[in-house]
């Protein structure tokens, strides 16, 4: 009997060294890849949604800290006075949540032209953005017919929507929103 309870406990002292060194060796390679560690996407035609945690090599478990997407499916721009090469790009809300972590900031960027909007938070676990907030939107040129790559609207402009949490968890948005074209 103390034959078996000694090869038992030998062969599960192995079986633990092994995961062991495979848990490493992972941690290892997440810690060598350089960038953040992407934890969910989701994409629906040109429109990326990701949650990604900073690159360590700690393992995370069950009970981390969880970011939510970034609710913003409304991007939208609008042609105030079609007399005018001028467009405006707006989200009807940009929403955001954390748990049990704070919301820090969340950033709009307009690719061709950078960043367009910061808005801090402060002791607060979601952070929603009216569309109001942006007055109007954000100003672009319409651009003429096909000159954003469809035939019947103008230039389309591609954004990323970035928000970050107080552990440094972060959720980013990627999209195209076409304006309408100008035609004088």
């Amino acid at each position: 009997m103390r034959r078996f309870i000694t090869l038992f406990l030998f062969t599960a002292f192995l079986i633990a060294l092994t995961f062991a060194i495979f848990q490493f060796a992972s941690s290892r390679a997440i810690a060598d890849s350089g960038g953040p560690i992407v934890l969910q996407e989701e994409t629906q035609d040109e429109n990326i949604r990701q949650i990604s945690a900073p690159n360590t090599t700690a393992p995370l478990s069950i009970n981390s800290p969880d970011i939510g997407f970034i609710d913003s499916q409304s991007a939208t721009c609008y042609q105030p006075d079609p007399d005018q090469n001028i467009c405006y790009i707006n989200w009807y809300y940009l929403s955001v949540s954390a748990s049990p972590n704070y919301m820090i900031a969340m950033t709009v960027t307009l690719n061709t032209i950078g960043n367009v909007s910061y808005t801090s938070g402060f002791f607060q676990t979601s952070m929603y953005v009216p569309y109001n907030m942006y007055d109007k939107g954000f100003k672009v040129a319409c651009g003429s017919l096909g000159a954003g790559g469809q035939p019947n609207l103008g230039n389309a402009y591609a954004y990323t929507i970035r928000a970050k949490d107080s552990s440094n968890l972060s959720a980013a948005n990627y999209g195209t929103v076409y304006c309408p074209a100008y035609i004088p």
